[in-house]
């Protein structure tokens, strides 16, 4: 399963060459920006003067990204492929390793922002990663667009925040628009999690 499987440009994990459109070069160390405030902001326990500054840098730079807002189609959030999780932080940020046409394997480390207690990554980040990655997978290899049309997770043992963890997606079958994918997360030897799913390819003209 060689990470240079697919040919860039086919909807593959990471397309370096596919020209960058929003956001310039430095976009994506903004999100990793992003990532890092959300998970310091998760973990910390600010007092009131970090609070009111905080929430003044926050208004302000709400209001001066107002005047910079577009349509879903022109949005760059969660639509550059050249970068780790489409350069978006809505979940955790998958590195994609080894993939092929069928399956993909990479890491993920859950930071604080998605923690749910006592270490333990909350229960719906779960599912949203699997939802990233095996949509993601169905979309590989020239496939066209398609939607979750179910999602089933299992929980075997705790996810736990702040390790690097192995996750792995691959096809179980496709009939006709209906693909079939499974996926998993480990600690080491430990299955942490598991789904399968079901996703549905669009129909032309379909949203």
């Amino acid at each position: 399963m060689p990470r240079t499987g697919l040919p860039s440009g086919s909807g593959t994990w990471l397309d370096t060459d596919v020209p960058v459109t929003g956001g310039g070069p430095g976009y994506g160390a903004l999100i990793e920006s992003l990532r890092d405030l959300l998970d310091g902001f998760a973990a910390a326990s600010p007092d009131e003067e970090t609070v009111r500054a905080l929430t003044d840098a926050f208004a302000a730079w709400s209001e001066r990204l107002e005047s910079h807002r577009v349509g879903e189609r022109q949005q760059v959030f969660g639509r550059r492929r050249d970068l780790h999780g489409r350069g978006q932080v809505m979940s955790p940020k998958f590195a994609a390793e080894e993939f092929d046409e069928r399956s993909v394997k990479g890491t993920v480390t859950f930071g604080r922002y998605f923690l749910g207690g006592n270490g333990a990554v909350h229960g719906g980040a779960i599912p949203l990663l699997f939802d990233e990655v095996m949509g993601r997978l169905s979309n590989t290899a020239g496939r066209s667009q398609s939607r979750t049309a179910f999602l089933h997770t299992d929980f075997r043992s705790v996810t736990p925040v702040g390790v690097p963890l192995s996750v792995r997606a691959w096809f179980e079958s496709e009939e006709g628009r209906k693909r079939f994918i499974r996926a998993e997360i480990r600690d080491g030897d430990t299955l942490c999690a598991e789904s399968h799913g079901l996703f549905l390819a669009l129909l032309p003209g379909q949203p």
